[in-house]
Parts: C-alpha cells; sequence; structure tokens
C-alpha cells in the first residue's frame, strides 16, 4: 500500500442537485482521498438539502450518496432561478439568500484555500462566498452546454476542466483544460460483489436468447419512463431481460406501482424484469459489463460512462433542462454511432418497443478513433494535476 501525501491546503468540494454533479463531485473526492490523507481540518464536501419538486427538504441525492461518507460534510439551505415562473419558483429564488448565509458561515468557519466545484446550484453561494475569503476557484464542467451555475463559477474560477471539446467555448480560451468527465471507479469494477449480482448472474445464463436492457431515468428516476416501460412491460419482457432503475419518488410511488404490474405478468415471464430503486456502486460494473442496451436519460456522466464502456445506447434526453443540454450530450454518442434518440414528446410505449428491436439488431458502426479522444478515463488525474494543492 503506498503512502499517501499530506495535505498542505485546505479543500472544499462542491456540486449537487442532480446525480451527474453529485457523481462528479463522489469521483474527485475519492481521487483526492486515494492520493492524500484526509481529515476533518482539510477537507470539506458542501452540498445542497434539495430533493425532488414535491418532497421534503432535508431528502437531496446528495445527502442519500454521501451518508454513509466518513469525510466531513456540510448541507446549505440552496435555492435556485427556474425559467418557468410559479409559486414554487419564488420559494425557490428566497432560499438562494438562505444558501449565501449558511455559505458564508461555513465558509468563513473553515477557511478553504481551494473550492473544487463540481457544478449545480448548490455551488455558487459556496463558490461565490469562498472567493470573497481568497480562496482558489477551479471548475469542472460535464455537460456539452453549460448552465446558469457554471457560467456565474467560471467567471471566478482560475481554471476550467471540461469533459466534451464542445463546451469550451462558453469559457475564457485560456482557463479552459480538456480532462474529459470524472467517472466512477466502480464502472470498471466487473466482479459482480454487489446484491443484485446474483440476479444478474442469472440473467446472463438467458442472455443468448433474452438479452439484457438496462433502463434507468438517471439516479432520481423518471416518472415518464418509468410509465412508458409498465405500458411495454409485457411485450418487452417476451425478448429482452430487464434491469429497470425507478428512483425513489415519493410523489408517484413508481416502484411501488411497477412491482404490482410485474405481478400480472405471465410467471414464466417474471424473471425476465428486476425493478430497483437504485443501482449500488458496487454493482453498476458487473451490470454495465452484462448490458446488451442501455436506455434512458442524457446527462452528462450517463453519456460518458456509456461512451467510455462502448454500450450501445437509446438516449430519452429531457428537453426541458437548460439549453436542450441533455440532447446535445446524447447527440455527442449518435454522431459516432453508439447511440440513437427517441424525443420525449414521441414516447410511447409502442414507439420504445419499436426502437429497442431495430436499434439492438442494427449493424452498428461507430467512429472509434472519436470515441477515444473524447470519453477519456483518466480525468481525476489530469485535473489533480493541474490544481495546486
Amino acid at each position: 500500500m503506498q503512502n499517501k501525501k499530506e495535505l498542505s491546503k485546505k479543500i472544499v468540494v462542491t456540486g449537487g442537485g442532480s446525480g451527474g454533479h453529485t457523481s462528479a463531485a463522489s469521483s474527485i473526492i475519492s481521487a483526492i482521498r486515494d492520493e492524500y490523507n484526509i481529515n476533518d481540518n482539510n477537507f470539506l464536501y458542501i452540498g445542497g438539502d434539495l430533493g425532488m419538486v414535491g418532497e421534503q427538504t432535508g431528502n437531496s441525492i446528495e445527502m442519500k450518496v454521501f451518508e454513509k461518507e466518513e469525510f466531513k460534510k456540510k448541507y446549505i439551505r440552496a435555492g435556485k432561478l427556474q425559467r418557468t415562473f410559479e409559486f414554487e419558483s419564488i420559494k425557490l429564488f428566497l432560499r438562494t439568500f438562505l444558501g449565501f448565509i449558511d455559505s458564508y458561515r461555513i465558509i468563513k468557519e473553515f477557511k478553504p484555500d481551494i473550492v473544487i466545484s463540481t457544478g449545480g446550484f448548490v455551488s455558487v453561494p459556496v463558490a461565490l462566498v469562498a472567493k470573497l475569503f481568497k480562496a482558489k476557484i477551479y471548475l469542472h464542467e460535464q455537460t456539452a452546454i453549460i448552465g446558469l451555475a457554471n457560467k456565474i463559477v467560471g467567471k471566478i474560477a482560475e481554471k476550467i476542466f471540461v469533459t466534451f471539446p464542445s463546451s469550451a467555448k462558453y469559457f475564457s480560451k485560456d482557463k479552459v483544460i480538456q480532462t474529459g468527465n470524472l467517472v466512477r471507479k466502480e464502472i470498471f469494477n466487473s466482479k459482480g460483489d454487489g446484491p443484485l449480482s446474483s440476479i444478474i448472474k442469472e440473467m446472463v445464463t438467458k442472455q443468448e436468447k433474452h438479452p439484457i436492457i438496462y433502463i434507468s431515468g438517471g439516479s432520481l428516476g423518471s416518472h415518464l419512463i418509468n410509465c412508458t416501460v409498465k405500458e411495454a412491460m409485457k411485450i418487452l419482457v417476451n425478448d429482452f431481460q430487464i434491469i429497470l432503475q425507478t428512483g425513489d419518488n415519493k410523489v408517484f410511488n413508481d416502484y411501488e406501482s411497477l412491482q404490482l404490474e410485474k405481478k400480472k405478468l405471465d410467471s414464466k415471464y417474471r424473471e425476465n424484469i428486476y425493478i430497483t430503486q437504485y443501482i449500488n456502486n458496487d454493482d453498476i460494473g458487473f451490470l454495465y459489463k452484462n448490458t446488451d442496451l442501455f436506455v434512458g436519460r442524457s446527462g452528462a456522466n450517463t453519456v460518458y460512462e456509456i461512451g467510455v464502456l462502448e454500450i450501445p445506447a437509446i438516449f430519452i434526453p429531457i428537453p426541458w433542462v437548460t439549453h436542450n443540454e441533455q440532447r446535445k450530450n446524447a447527440e455527442i454518442l449518435t454522431e459516432i454511432g453508439l447511440a440513437e434518440i427517441i424525443e420525449e414528446g414521441e414516447l410511447t410505449s409502442e414507439k420504445l418497443v419499436h426502437e429497442i428491436n431495430r436499434f439492438y439488431k442494427k449493424d452498428k458502426k461507430t467512429n472509434q478513433e472519436e470515441l477515444k479522444k473524447i470519453f477519456i478515463k483518466d480525468a481525476s488525474k489530469k485535473i489533480l494535476e493541474n490544481i495546486d494543492i
């Protein structure tokens, strides 16, 4: 076991509000911990407390992801600016002021030398307040098109690390370094150590006749995708094996609804679908290894993991995110030949079944040179090399 170095500076990692920002934060934290000894005096993660719309505060994705982690964590009363106006927009806007108050208290006490932001609305007050306290700000941009939060943080950042070459044009050229995305190291663990491994191993025995499709609406789940799969379930399980990650939304209770639908299937087909709220990090690498086709949202982290592992995919981008960034993410892999897109407005159970059958059987010609150029595997190493720790 190699001896770890001592941190000479105090570091804050911030970013959250979505699975993509949180996953990137988790990856950079892992990279720091692999190389340095961290403790409560030299390291702090700052996230937000907002869950999905309709849920209580204190139930954010980052709270769930980092719940069992032993490093020091703080969560601010994050707010955000919405492009559509409704009553909830006022509450979220007012919460931004509370986020600045919380950030000021935390930063004043901790006094970081460096802040590494992985984006999301939670990062804005943290980065701006830390800049007032003379901290150096470093930003990682995961998406092909940048959002408002990273536009703001990018103005004060020392260096900006981008995933895709297409996002470099939104920042000052002298600050930008293309590093690729921060992928979870767990996606390369193909041993099958997690609780889902026995299910996957059983599916693999039937994989030649019934290929495995992994369907996911992202870490928080997608009500639309869940409902579409519910309608298509009876047809899909005739030819495929499905692993569906629903999320844990307490508003729609999709997980429970889909479990009830599964019980209606003919007994010989019930084993062809497995429904889970989350995919554990101990399972994700083994699942990816044995996935014949991915179907789901096209957040930056998802697209990047699919690209790195070269898994054929059908993406259903969220159309209302800033500048349609999920579609732009998906287009990177469609141009390479590894993916296709179903527009959300065109999604029906019939369309889903048709496109899965058509694209799975299609002769896919991928541009391997472009794939390797864009989907870099050692982003965390490149980022740490360019931060004066």
